[in-house]
């Protein structure tokens, strides 16, 4: 890497630890506060010209890092779990280092995190992080308020090489539902067009939204995170997802994938829902 990329690259990795750094104080003036999005045919459009994080002036996102698919993560993440203080949230996949918990943290919630990748057994407690699944889940029934995960919704039914079987996405679903208390709310995001279950790559919405069981869940929301992205410009898909698509897709018509590929956009889909009483 020449002088300029390595310049460029400590300048990004400064903006992205000043962003983290001034995140509780960012929360405290409470901007997500108004009404940013718009309804179309039952599901909240956010385009971006109202998303919080668009600066009008310089037609940018103000996420000062990652791909436009990753501003859109960090953006709907502090919208939606910004209002965690007093509250349990568990984690269904949280990688390396997750934005979330230190939002969650920031704003006075206990954090608990569940990861298919690592090796060893599941956290002991509340607050700590370890092994496990959304389908097999190491805690007792009704133990949080709230369950999210960012970015592994569309993997779930994937399964991982560390699990010795693969429970299909209505049998994570029950565990979520499980392991949340009554009222209890899941928040997922996903990205639409890019890679995981064929459902994603189609950006099927009425499919992945026939997940939630009606018996088990209310108030399901949905929202489209740049699918309105005007006028910052479109996210194609990268070649090395495009790669993944011939496996993964099974069941829709080969013309709709290619009119996707010549004319989408990566988005983000995120849905919120309620735990219905047993």
């Amino acid at each position: 890497m020449d002088r300029h990329g390595v310049l460029t690259g400590l300048r990004r990795t400064v903006a992205k630890e000043r962003y983290w750094r001034d995140t509780k104080r960012r929360l405290a003036r409470n901007e997500w506060s108004g009404e940013y999005w718009y309804e179309q045919d039952g599901v909240r459009i956010v385009p971006c010209r109202r998303c919080p994080k668009f600066d009008a002036q310089r037609e940018i996102c103000r996420v000062p890092f990652g791909t436009p698919l990753r501003k859109c993560v960090v953006a709907a993440t502090e919208a939606h779990l910004r209002a965690t203080k007093g509250l349990k949230a568990l984690e269904l996949g949280y990688g390396s280092r997750s934005f979330a918990k230190h939002v969650i943290e920031a704003s006075g919630g206990s954090w608990t995190g569940i990861e298919p990748g690592i090796i060893g057994e599941g956290p002991r407690q509340i607050g700590t992080g370890g092994h496990g699944h959304a389908g097999d889940i190491p805690f007792p029934d009704e133990t949080f308020d709230i369950a999210f995960g960012n970015q592994s919704f569309e993997h779930w039914e994937e399964g991982h090489h560390l699990q010795t079987d693969k429970p299909g996405y209505r049998e994570c679903l029950a565990e979520v539902w499980r392991v949340l208390k009554p009222g209890g709310v899941v928040y997922l995001d996903a990205p639409m067009h890019l890679h995981g279950h064929e459902m994603f790559i189609a950006g099927d919405v009425e499919r992945i939204l026939g997940l939630f069981d009606a018996t088990l869940w209310s108030d399901v929301v949905a929202e489209k995170w740049r699918y309105d992205h005007v006028p910052l410009p479109p996210y194609p898909t990268p070649a090395t997802d495009l790669g993944s698509w011939q496996t993964a897709v099974k069941t829709y018509d080969a013309a709709v994938l290619e009119e996707i590929k010549r004319r989408g956009t990566v988005w983000l889909l995120t849905v919120t829902a309620t735990k219905r009483p047993a």
